[in-house]
């Protein structure tokens, strides 16, 4: 299915490079974005909120604020390491604007071997397909698609900040909320090839090797076993094919 890929804007605010790696970002390929332009604001106005403690709060309404200078045609994604003072780590601030708060989720992300990377890319893509439904991020109908039950699903609710790890590791679009999507006028293939995408996001296989290694310590110690057997098999019978010529 070709089609036109909607631009993607990052927009990084305060210091939230510290702990993405752009690089990654940069490189991520998609048939249905890309993320082709980067701005960071990092003269930021003092929060309004100010509860005796040290932590950085802002309010929907001030990055709605921030982010109104920055111009662009398709969809602009701030990425902030502050967080949001409803708790929450992402919010939809204009028709084509969305801000996700990095604070603690990086953490969360960390302790599960999940890439904070693979975390703003599943954000995006949750981003497209309603700009894609809605042309705008701001549809009161959106609500509609978010459940508060998790399920691995993009539109997962998530108010457990925990929960992330179980939609950013293997995302999915699930049966109910696909069936939502087919409601409306959308491109032919479009959940099938969001779905191929979405598996695309997943763990490094090292990191993948490493946690069934921790998991089944024995089973990994009877493979490569098995493996170094083979390998020096192999070896063997390479060298004495190469002597006896």
């Amino acid at each position: 299915m070709l089609m036109k890929k909607l631009k993607i804007k990052i927009v990084l605010i305060g210091h939230g490079d510290r702990i993405v790696e752009m690089k990654t970002l940069k490189k991520y390929n998609s048939e249905h974005f890309v993320i082709n332009e980067f701005e960071k604001i990092s003269n930021l106005p003092p929060p309004q909120k100010n509860d005796g403690f040290l932590d950085v709060v802002y309010s929907k309404d001030e990055i709605a604020k921030i982010l109104e200078n920055v111009k662009f045609t398709g969809i602009r994604v701030g990425i902030m390491n502050y967080s949001f003072e409803d708790n929450f780590y992402m919010h939809r601030v204009g028709n084509n604007k969305m801000c996700i708060s990095l604070s603690k989720i990086d953490s969360i992300l960390t302790q599960a071997d999940i890439s904070i990377e693979s975390f703003i890319i599943k954000s995006i893509y949750e981003a497209f397909v309603l700009y894609k439904i809605f042309g705008t991020l701001t549809d009161n109908r959106i609500y509609e698609f978010i459940h508060r039950d998790t399920r691995g699903c993009l539109f997962d609710l998530t108010g457990d900040k925990g929960d992330v790890i179980y939609n950013t590791e293997t995302p999915i679009i699930c049966e109910e909320c696909k069936a939502k999507i087919s409601r409306h006028s959308v491109p032919v293939g479009l959940i099938d090839s969001i779905s191929k995408g979405l598996k695309r996001i997943h763990k490094p296989w090292i990191k993948t090797t490493e946690m069934f290694i921790k998991k089944y310590p024995l089973i990994s110690i009877v493979l490569a076993f098995i493996f170094s057997t083979l390998v020096n098999l192999l070896s063997s019978f390479i060298w004495y094919s190469f002597i006896t010529k």
